[in-house]
């Protein structure tokens, strides 16, 4: 379990301060909400898909040459 998912019930209880003239309320925030954490969880993938793999290759092919 990710602690992103375990203290989710803490994160959803604390009211998020908006910006002076925000206008998401309601389902609207939820929508962004739920397009945010959908991002989280798609990042999340994308990282442990490449860390799972061969880790030599994926050093060597992140490794910057001199002059990058």
């Amino acid at each position: 379990m990710r602690t992103r998912d375990r203290d989710r019930q803490q994160q959803d209880s604390t009211p998020v301060p908006q910006p002076a003239g925000a206008t998401a309320t309601g389902e609207g925030a939820d929508e962004v909400g739920r397009r945010a954490r959908s991002l989280l969880d798609l990042g999340d993938a994308l990282i442990r898909r490449a860390l799972s793999g061969d880790s030599q290759r994926f050093l060597a092919q992140n490794r910057q040459q001199g002059g990058e």
